[in-house]
């Protein structure tokens, strides 16, 4: 389950940009409604926690592919996709021709037919939004693999979604280091029905960390199953494609309404749960969500976006792609996985006007002062800060360091597609940190009271100020869990007031204000219960943030004999900080905090029964592919210490 960013109140510094009152207010007049008057919810007259976003603009009622057509012909010549690593550039109309193509290649050479499945696991690159956009013209549901999972996540990953194709990196990067991995074990797993029986055919996508011979080398070992992705591209010229007839089958379905509704992206949830869920996302969820983002964004075609968030995830694919393709801006992918400093030097060589990311990616950004002395950022100030908490101190420093002094903040979960909660550019910097912002168009959310008990559900609001679970219903709700109904009646629940409308449970727990501003506290699982007393990590974490070595922090609660639990805190300082003592035990040349001194720290700031019992100071931190840390792992870590 993605959740996107959650912020907590805290200093702020001022900002040299900051946007005048009048663009302020067009935003809120332009964007936001309450259910009873957008005057209500304007004024601070909202008294319970229920907000329904604006009707307009109306959404958009047909697919992908004729999205895409669309914009080809009103950008054409203007640049869409920019890959630095590979220096490929694409325009409008050129990732409309060959999206157009390999739709047909995959039709004829990979046998697929609309709705089926075709899983792809890839680094970030030019043929990633191809493959996006090609298989959606087709009707055909795309499966993105992480390329950090092992051999028996891809098993159960490619069994569990039954895909029919693979198509996979002859290489793969696999975590920090960027070593890769010999796919051969895999590859021949794929062309062994028995133990992936669904896959039936596997493309060899080559990879810019290595030499094409390694792919020939995959393709013989059976030229009947296996084939190079070239060839999915082997017509592409204007003359050629217009001499298809199923490039017309292709325009013909895009102008078909009803396939708008089906299934064209087929998403692992980024949970912490060893088995996630599979969320079934059509192209109405898709290309709504994605442009209304962009359009809260406020992206223009004069906007390049550099985007080192992963592609196979739906900050990628729709926050991403989607967002700014929609509003005809351009995607700058700076490296095949990130890197740091490739994206800084992107951003400068690209005059880069955004840029989005996770805090870990913005924090690893920053820390790379030589890099930034070099300049070649002064044209940024849009961009996305998403995957999970930022704290305000690294807000601060990104608008001072960076210009992104329009940064937004997005909530929300794989199965809502994901976005729900936005600020704007002309919402105040404390709208901005403290808050998710306000609910997106054509969305309705409540905050009700906590329930994580089996059985009926509550959906009645709760007064404005109240803590409670957020719940989110519209266009933007999943249609299910893939081949998991049980999962799927547990997560949506229907409104029994109104049997057309289902509700998603988040499992997040949130407090809304009476201008309809929502703040997210923390999981409701990840709740920690010492003494009686219910403690937010969240809470703790951007105390935490704010001691000056810190860089990263995480905080979970383990079993305690006299108050049942106890706060545990994982800290990851900063470059030029080191612990207290290195691994071989001496004492490092410039320490950092003592564990003493970060008790006293929270307990200034927040009260002795916050205090972590135990800290422990680490060099990283496990994570999900949308940069959510594992708690689940750090608590299994902690069980292990205490």
């Amino acid at each position: 389950m993605l959740k996107l960013h959650r912020l907590q109140p805290a200093r702020l510094l001022a900002s040299p940009r900051r946007r005048p009152a009048a663009i302020t207010a067009t935003f809120t007049l332009r964007l936001y409604s309450t259910p009873a008057t957008n005057e209500t919810w304007q004024s601070g007259n909202l008294k319970l926690s229920h907000v329904v976003g604006v009707s307009t603009p109306p959404l958009y009622e047909n697919t992908t592919g004729r999205l895409l057509r669309d914009l080809a012909q009103t950008h054409a010549d203007h640049p869409a996709i920019i890959s630095v690593h590979q220096d490929v550039r694409l325009t409008y109309a050129e990732l409309d021709r060959r999206s157009d193509i390999l739709a047909v290649n995959v039709a004829r050479q990979l046998g697929i037919r609309r709705g089926d499945r075709v899983a792809v696991c890839s680094g970030n690159s030019w043929e990633y939004p191809v493959l996006q956009l090609g298989l959606a013209k087709l009707g055909a549901v795309l499966v993105p693999l992480n390329p950090a999972f092992t051999d028996t996540q891809f098993h159960a990953a490619l069994n569990n979604s039954q895909s029919r194709a693979l198509i996979i990196q002859s290489h793969l990067s696999r975590g920090r280091r960027k070593t890769s991995r010999d796919i051969t074990g895999l590859i021949r797993a794929a062309t062994d029905g028995n133990l992936l029986p669904s896959v039936e055919k596997v493309v060899i996508l080559d990879s810019m960390a290595a030499p094409p011979e390694d792919a020939r080398m995959y393709i013989a070992l059976d030229g009947e199953r296996i084939r190079p992705f070239d060839s999915l591209l082997k017509w592409y010229s204007a003359e050629s494609a217009a001499d298809m007839p199923e490039i017309a089958y292709l325009h013909d379905v895009a102008e078909d309404r009803k396939y708008a509704n089906e299934v064209i992206n087929m998403q692992f949830t980024s949970g912490t749960t060893a088995m996630p869920k599979i969320s079934c996302l059509t192209h109405r969820n898709l290309t709504n969500n994605g442009s209304l983002i962009g359009q809260r964004m406020g992206i223009t075609p004069t906007d390049k976006i550099c985007a080192p968030v992963p592609m196979f995830h739906c900050f990628g694919l729709v926050l991403t792609n989607l967002a700014i393709l929609s509003q005809g801006g351009a995607v700058v992918y700076a490296s095949e996985t990130f890197d740091a400093r490739s994206t800084l030097q992107a951003v400068r060589t690209e005059q880069c006007t955004g840029l989005q990311g996770v805090p870990t990616m913005f924090s690893a950004e920053l820390e790379l002062k030589d890099e930034l002395k070099k300049g070649g950022h002064e044209l940024l100030r849009k961009g996305i800060a998403a995957g999970t908490s930022i704290p305000v101190e690294m807000m601060n420093r990104l608008i001072e360091t960076l210009n992104l002094d329009q940064l937004t903040i997005c909530y929300g979960m794989t199965e809502t597609s994901p976005v729900s909660f936005m600020t704007a550019p002309g919402d105040t910097l404390e709208r901005r940190c403290e808050t998710v912002g306000t609910v997106m168009p054509h969305t309705e959310a409540k905050v009700i009271a906590p329930n994580m008990e089996p059985g009926p559900v509550d959906l009645t609001p709760l007064p404005v100020g109240k803590k409670g679970e957020i719940i989110i219903s519209g266009y933007l709700l999943q249609k299910g869990y893939h081949n998991s109904p049980s999962k799927t009646f547990e997560a949506m629940v229907a409104d029994p007031a109104n049997p057309e409308k289902v509700w998603m449970r988040t499992g997040d727990e949130g407090v809304m204000d009476e201008f309809g501003y929502l703040k997210v506290t923390g999981r409701l699982k990840d709740l920690i219960i010492r003494g009686g007393e219910n403690i937010h990590p969240l809470e703790i974490e951007n105390v935490l943030f704010k001691h000056p070595a810190v860089s990263q922090a995480s905080v979970v609660g383990v079993p305690d004999p006299k108050y049942g639990e106890a706060v545990a805190a994982f800290i990851q300082l900063h470059e030029e900080y080191h612990p207290p003592r290195t691994p071989s035990g001496t004492i490092s040349h410039k320490p950092g905090p003592s564990v003493e001194e970060i008790q006293a720290f929270v307990e200034t700031n927040l009260g002795h029964y916050m205090v972590p019992k135990y800290v422990w100071f680490v060099p990283d931190f496990p994570k999900t592919a949308s940069g959510k840390i594992r708690k689940v792992d750090l608590k299994g870590t902690a069980l292990s210490l205490i």
